[in-house]
Parts: C-alpha cells; sequence; structure tokens
C-alpha cells in the first residue's frame, strides 16, 4: 500500500513504467517460488518468518501493475478514448479472475499445493520477461528537472485527498463484503464446499467481465464523479438484495454485485487522470490505487471481522453495515470537486 507511492514516484521520475511493472510482476513471482520453498523446505518459528517475509515480497509487487499500467493506458491512448482501454484492461483481469479457482483447482488435482504455487510462480517469471520485452520501452514521460518530493506536494491537492477518502471508504465497504461472500454462502445459503460454490463463485466474478469495458465507455462520456457514484451506489443496494432475498433472486443480486463492485480500474484510474498534476500520472494512480484502494481492501475485512466477532450469523448484519458505507461513498463522490481541464494524454 504504502509501497507503491514510492513506485509512482520513480516511474514518474524515471518515465520507465513498463520495465518497472516487470519488475513488480518479477517480485510477485519471487514471493510464490519463495512460499514453495517455505513450505517444502522449513518447519516451526522458520517457516512463519519466511512466510511471512515472502508475504511482503508479493505484496511489494503488488503496489506496481495497476497504477503503472492504467499510466501507460493512459499515455497510449487520447483522452476520449483511456476509459474504455482501462475498462478492457481491466476485463481481461476480470477473466482471470473468474477463472483461477478452477485453474488452481485443477492444478492441485495434478501436483501438490506447494508444487502449484511454484508452477504460478513460473508462470509469474514468464510473465515478468515478456513484460519486459514488450512493455520495457514503455514510456510515461519524464520530468528530470523536479525535485524529489515536489510531485509528491502538487499531487497531494485538496480533491485528490478527497478522492483518496472517498475510494478508501467504497474500497472498504465493497472488499469487505467481497472478502466474506464465499463464508456467506457457506453458512447461511447452505453452498456447501463443492462445486455449488464454485459456480456460485463464478456468477459473483463473471459480470464484471461486462461491467468493466461498460463503466469504461461511461466514463469517456459521463462525468466521472456520477460514474463513480453509480458503480458505489450500486453495489451498496445489491449488497442489500443479496441479504435480504433468496433463492434465485439473491444469486441474481450477487451477480449485480459483482458486475458493479469491480469497476475500480477504470473508474478509479479515470478519476486520478482529471486530479494528477501534469507529469505526474504513476504518482496520482498510486495515490488514488495504493492509499485509497489497497488501504480500503486492507481494513474492509477487518470491520466486518470485528461486527461478526466469529459469529457468521451476524454476517447478513454486517453486510448491511458495509452497504450504507458504499452508500456514503456514492454521496460523497459527487461531493469531489470538479477537476479543472485535464491534459489530453496525462502524465506528458
Amino acid at each position: 500500500m504504502v509501497s507503491s507511492v514510492f513506485v509512482g514516484r520513480r516511474a514518474d521520475r524515471t518515465g520507465a513504467s513498463g520495465r518497472l511493472m516487470a519488475v513488480g510482476i518479477a517480485f510477485l513471482a519471487m514471493g510464490l517460488i519463495g512460499f514453495f520453498a517455505t513450505m517444502v523446505y522449513t518447519a516451526g518459528t522458520e517457516l512463519f518468518a519466511l512466510a511471512f517475509f515472502f508475504d511482503f515480497v508479493m505484496g511489494f509487487g503488488s503496489a506496481f501493475y495497476h497504477p503503472l499500467g492504467g499510466s501507460i493506458l493512459q499515455a497510449s491512448f487520447e483522452r476520449s478514448n483511456t476509459g474504455r482501454a482501462l475498462g478492457l484492461n481491466g476485463a481481461l483481469g476480470s477473466v482471470g479472475r473468474a477463472v483461477y479457482p478452477l485453474i488452481y483447482g485443477a492444478a492441485v488435482l495434478v501436483v501438490t499445493i506447494p508444487d502449484s504455487l511454484a508452477a504460478f510462480g513460473l508462470v509469474g517469471a514468464v510473465a515478468a520477461v515478456l513484460i519486459w520485452v514488450g512493455l520495457g520501452e514503455a514510456r510515461t514521460g519524464r520530468k528530470p528537472d523536479r525535485r524529489e518530493g515536489e510531485s509528491l506536494r502538487r499531487s497531494l491537492t485538496r480533491p485528490m485527498i478527497i478522492l483518496m477518502i472517498i475510494t478508501f471508504v467504497r474500497s472498504a465497504a465493497i472488499f469487505g463484503v467481497a472478502a466474506y461472500v464465499q463464508i456467506f454462502l457457506t453458512t447461511q445459503r447452505g453452498a456447501g464446499v463443492g462445486s455449488l460454490l464454485g459456480i456460485l463463485t463464478t456468477v459473483y466474478f463473471a459480470p464484471a467481465i461486462v461491467g468493466q469495458p461498460l463503466f469504461g465507455w461511461l466514463v469517456d462520456r459521463v462525468d466521472h464523479r456520477l460514474v463513480m457514484a453509480l458503480s458505489a451506489a450500486g453495489a451498496s443496494a445489491s449488497i442489500v438484495g443479496f441479504v435480504s432475498l433468496g433463492g434465485a433472486e439473491s444469486y441474481a443480486c450477487l451477480s449485480l454485485f459483482g458486475f458493479f463492485a469491480y469497476t475500480g480500474f477504470p473508474v478509479l484510474l479515470s478519476l486520478a487522470a482529471d486530479y494528477a498534476p501534469v507529469g505526474a500520472s504513476n504518482l496520482g494512480n498510486s495515490l488514488v490505487w495504493g492509499l485509497g484502494t489497497t488501504g480500503g481492501n486492507a481494513l474492509g475485512p477487518l470491520m466486518v471481522y470485528a461486527f461478526v466477532l466469529n459469529d457468521y450469523g451476524r454476517l447478513g448484519a454486517s453486510f448491511e453495515y458495509m452497504a450504507v458505507l458504499a452508500l456514503v461513498s456514492a454521496i460523497g463522490a459527487v461531493l469531489i470537486p470538479k477537476p479543472k481541464m485535464v491534459a489530453s494524454v496525462p502524465g506528458q
């Protein structure tokens, strides 16, 4: 979360967003392979310490992709088309989110769980090499005359801080629910841990494949603040429907929740581009995504846990509290100050 600010500043100073993104994916791969080695070759206190270390490595690696990838797309397309580009990119990510449980389930049928971690780590290493080769020359602008901390001071304007806070609240509400959806389905809807749970999980994730491009199309045409409000309000209403209704209606609301919840990549990074100063697009994305989205993602599950206190019968009420919080973020999105005229190609 905090490391994303360092990553964004570094990318703005060097302009080498593509290579830095490859480095981030390499850190993720190292973390997975490290977990494999830890589970196979260590035990006791050593296992705990190394697992914590490699968890930190993966957390650091996760700070790279979204802000840097978003900035590369923003610098590669005209301003009027960046929302669609971000949405299509997010849709491919949603495909991965929807199918990874099936891929991982198939992998552990063939190899052990530690071996599957090593396999995915090797896939990540190959991806890092491909990104280095394919996007190594991707540039997002360079401002070598800027002093070390100037871009951060210029980026932390009042509208940017308000946007970060609203993003934090939205993400805490949405991910607080997302982290416990499968537990709710298992304990409150009787889905168990078999194929029905897998089907419902796909029902939950798959709508974002359509939702992200649609919201990307919207942000190219509608005030970005209103689109953010729509995504948060839709997530709020679908949470209430999922908890309150039963049977097919409840599962339909779960699909709607997935549709609205996972629209952050095109919506939030489009807003970040509205408020980031020229030459600081990577940092602007890092502030909104790293501190706002990732910070909220970290706090949301803790909030739900505090409501539940090991009594899963309270999950429904906890989800409704999160729905109220999501609605607050929807209202707050409309109150973000209107952005000034922005450059046609952010970050340049």
